[in-house]
């Protein structure tokens, strides 16, 4: 029999309630050890748990490293079901309270031993760092835009600062690639994935990411990852139009937008999926997104 432990997890310290009692212990291997104390037998051991990011990281290793097994429940989904039951307060003690009554909606082939790949990670940090700067770039390209082209001290400074991102930034993704391409299958697989019309060499990096996150997935299951699948909602007389979840992550959503948008005009293949869709009356923003988890 399953013995399930809600954990919050914080930079610092985890929170823990089993059923009947609620802990608090560091978030170190001093604490993990703990948790293993919490069953007579570490095969019935099941933790409930949030991806909390980087805080998140040394107790999926140690899942990892003695064969724990876990359910890694997603934020919005854990929220969603503290909602459902009525949890309006919200303290890490609470939190894993919620976490443990989670263990009724989880079905036998959630429960896995997580896995933490080191390189994979180095990867999503650069990219999430790579996108930062970006970022940055625009918000400094319209600062120079809302200037007074008088102002040349203060627009040079800007300039200055764009450059430098810039240089970081390509740094940065050079980094990616050769993280990501260290096997001769990899930098095969990417050279594949620049083939089809429309991606070009940043969006097929951030496929290639997503496939080696999640190497197991089936085509239905990556779109479902991205927030591509289709839901409905009717009630009554109230009939509803068919839209994607936007339940998944939202990188390659973004990214293959624009990519999508081009290839329906020079793939035969994704143009005619495309029109179909339209002609059944679908909107043309979201047949595009339909167009993305046909190339998926």
């Amino acid at each position: 029999m399953e013995k399930y432990i809600g954990i919050d997890i914080s930079k610092a310290t985890l929170d823990l309630y089993d059923g009947e009692k609620s802990y608090k212990v560091d978030n170190n291997i001093q604490g993990f050890t703990f948790i293993r104390k919490l069953s007579k037998y570490k095969e019935d051991l099941v933790l409930i748990f949030e991806p909390t990011g980087v805080y998140a990281h040394a107790l999926i290793a140690y899942c990892q490293k003695h064969s724990i097994r876990a359910v890694i429940v997603g934020s919005k989904e854990a929220r969603d079901y503290a909602r459902s039951i009525k949890q309006r307060s919200k303290t890490d003690k609470i939190d894993a309270q919620v976490l443990y009554r989670y263990r009724t909606q989880v079905e036998p082939e959630q429960i896995t031993v997580p896995s933490l790949e080191p390189h994979i990670q180095k990867v999503i940090q650069r990219r999430n760092v790579y996108e930062g700067y970006l970022d940055t770039i625009v918000k400094l390209n319209n600062l120079i835009e809302a200037t007074y082209p008088e102002d040349i001290a203060l627009i040079r400074s800007l300039k200055k600062q764009i450059a430098s991102l810039k240089k970081a930034a390509d740094k940065l993704l050079n980094e990616i690639e050769t993280l990501l391409t260290k096997e001769d299958r990899q930098k095969q697989a990417l050279k594949h994935l620049k083939t089809i019309p429309g991606i070009g060499h940043k969006s097929a990096l951030a496929l290639l990411l997503e496939f080696m996150r999640y190497p197991h997935a089936k085509s239905n299951e990556m779109v479902a990852l991205m927030g591509l699948d289709p839901v409905l909602r009717e009630s009554g007389q109230f009939k509803g139009k068919v839209r994607i979840s936007k339940q998944g992550g939202t990188h390659l959503r973004t990214k293959l937008y624009m990519p999508t948008v081009v290839a329906v005009q020079y793939n035969d293949r994704l143009r005619v999926f495309y029109e179909r869709l339209v002609a059944n009356g679908k909107p043309k923003k979201i047949s595009s997104y339909g167009c993305h988890a046909q190339t998926t």
